[in-house]
């Protein structure tokens, strides 16, 4: 039985079918289940690349506020702390440092005993909190809590609005004197919705992806977190007890594609034992390659159509010139010597015009792949603008955590990494630094007489005037409350009590509008190659001010061992 065409025509156009569907056949199938599970492994890639940012950005953001309450317990604030005036100036120190921090709800420093010495807010003032986890392992060194519910604080504190019991993280880091005594413990409680602030950082990342679920889960495997449209996990995804790991796994009906990262532990041995899982179901992916299935598909349909047309015109022009010369046979066949010239019948033009259309083919190749090294082009030099955006941002933002908002100088924790930096210089090279340590005189009888803005308007006035009497190359820090200290790099003893000489009587003989005189105590000290370390400068400073206090105040003074 003859299963092939006769014509040679027919034979070409089944060819060119059959080789069409030899080619598309073996793409379809590619796509339908090679290309769909590359798709989910790139998406889990994804997934996991995700979960390792997100913990990257809780574990800092965890660091930064250990860091600050760590900083605020080795502070020079707690030894006369039993005295009136030492307890409203550990306060408003404790308040300073909870209003730098929206989501600080509570700052508090305890004695050795569990009993709340001084607050911000004069929130637990008194009672005793011996009992709570904080505090014992706060005695024991650096702390970080595990997220609880709210038990003294719950009925002091207004609500934030969110659905809910009011919950916390803990803070603690023990306190000690000079010669590394126990005074007591210094805490903070970080209110929940402290992680929506964290998450929505990564907005732009959580909302390039579909249906994208963030939950940060404890050492229990228990949800803590999730986002605002995160699916309900079921019991067997937080039972699965896999870390670091990228899965695919079934919640009822539907099938997730899981991506688990451990928030890495800032003190190894009080581990808090978090993890973030990030999830995705998988019909996301599924819908996606449904859609390029499809648009396959159609192509396949409507390329098979043109390419039967194709086919049979390409047949007809190929075997042409055979049906020609057979044509020619049979004339000469039936007697007809009148042989036309068939040179000009032979279609030598089809190959001219193969040749244009591989050269018109080769052309637009060549010029989309231009085209698109020059999108390429435009698309990394915009990535490299966005990266110098972000890093200038994060620049700035690093400037403004060292910036007091009020006066508008350094703050603290910019004054200790200057001291530090200061300090390596000296011993590193020799070049001595002095130190002035001013504190506003009578300025609690100031804000209590004149208010709260006059005060802040003194303190602004203060500021602006030690700078205007200092060089560029000075640097000027608020400590807290009235006190400022400032950095004379390359500068003698002598030089530096001329200094403050001369802003002492600047600032007392510039009258406020409504205040009225304003004096200023100065305590001086020289930082010196045999100092151990950079807290020695420091405590002299402050020696030198309480003698200047002690002296009668408006004035400047030295202490010396």
């Amino acid at each position: 039985m003859q299963m092939l065409p006769k014509s040679f025509r027919n034979r070409l156009t089944l060819l060119f079918i059959s080789l069409g569907a030899a080619v598309g056949a073996p793409l379809y199938f590619y796509i339908e289940q090679v290309y769909v599970q590359q798709l989910i492994q790139a998406r889990s890639k994804d997934l996991h690349s995700i979960a390792v940012a997100t913990a990257t950005v809780i574990s800092e953001n965890l660091r930064e506020r250990q860091r600050e309450i760590s900083l605020l317990a080795k502070a020079p604030i707690y030894d006369d702390y039993t005295a009136s005036l030492g307890v409203d100036k550990l306060t408003g120190q404790l308040n300073q440092l909870k209003a730098s921090y929206q989501y600080y709800s509570w700052i508090g420093f305890t004695d050795t005993q569990g009993v709340v010495r001084a607050a911000s807010q004069n929130m637990l003032l008194g009672q005793n909190v011996s009992q709570r986890p904080w505090f014992q392992n706060g005695l024991q060194g650096d702390f970080i809590g595990d997220l609880h519910e709210a038990v003294l604080l719950k009925k002091l504190i207004a609500p934030t609005g969110a659905e809910g019991p009011i919950r916390f993280i803990d803070f603690a880091a023990p306190v000690l004197n000079a010669e590394h005594q126990l005074l007591g413990v210094v805490a903070a409680h970080a209110h929940w919705d402290w992680a929506d602030a964290v998450i929505e950082v990564l907005v732009p990342i959580l909302q390039s992806q579909k249906h994208l679920d963030v939950h940060i889960l404890n050492k229990h495997q228990e949800v803590i977190y999730s986002t605002s449209n995160a699916h309900k996990l079921d019991e067997d995804i937080l039972n699965d007890q896999a870390q670091e790991e990228i899965r695919l796994q079934m919640s009822g009906t539907q099938e997730f594609i899981l991506a688990q990262q451990s928030i890495p532990d800032l003190i190894p041995d009080k581990p808090l034992g978090w993890s973030l899982l990030v999830v995705q179901p998988s019909s996301v992916i599924h819908q996606e390659t449904q859609t390029l299935r499809h648009a396959l598909l159609y192509l396949i349909v409507l390329a098979t159509i043109v390419f039967v047309y194709l086919a049979w015109w390409m047949a007809s022009r190929i075997s042409h010139p055979i049906e020609h010369l057979a044509q020619q046979a049979r004339r000469v066949q039936l007697g007809d010597e009148h042989l036309p010239d068939i040179s000009h019948k032979t279609n030598i033009i089809e190959i001219e015009q193969l040749n244009t259309a591989i050269s018109d083919m080769t052309k637009t190749l060549i010029q989309r792949r231009s085209e698109l090294e020059q999108a390429n082009r435009v698309l990394e030099e915009k990535v490299k603008v966005r990266t110098q955006e972000l890093e200038q941002a994060n620049n700035r933002l690093e400037q403004m955590v060292r910036i007091d908002p009020l006066t508008g100088v350094f703050n603290r924790l910019a004054a200790q990494e200057h001291i530090d930096r200061h300090f390596k210089q000296l011993k590193y090279t020799g070049d001595t630094y002095s130190l002035l340590m001013l504190d506003i005189d009578y300025f609690k009888r100031i804000n209590d007489q004149y208010g709260h803005a006059e005060g802040d308007e003194a303190l602004k006035r203060v500021a602006h005037t030690i700078r205007q009497n200092i060089r560029k190359t000075d640097c000027l820090f608020r400590m807290g409350g009235e006190e400022f200290m400032a950095i004379l790099p390359h500068t003698s003893l002598r030089e530096a009590c001329t200094v403050a000489e001369k802003i002492r009587r600047a600032i007392a003989g510039t009258p406020a509008p409504k205040i009225g005189n304003i004096t200023i105590s100065i305590g001086v000290a020289l930082a010196q190659t045999k100092d151990t370390n950079s807290e020695i400068a420091i405590h002299w400073a402050d020696q030198g001010l309480y003698l200047a206090k002690e002296l009668g105040r408006n004035q400047v003074a030295i202490k010396t061992s």
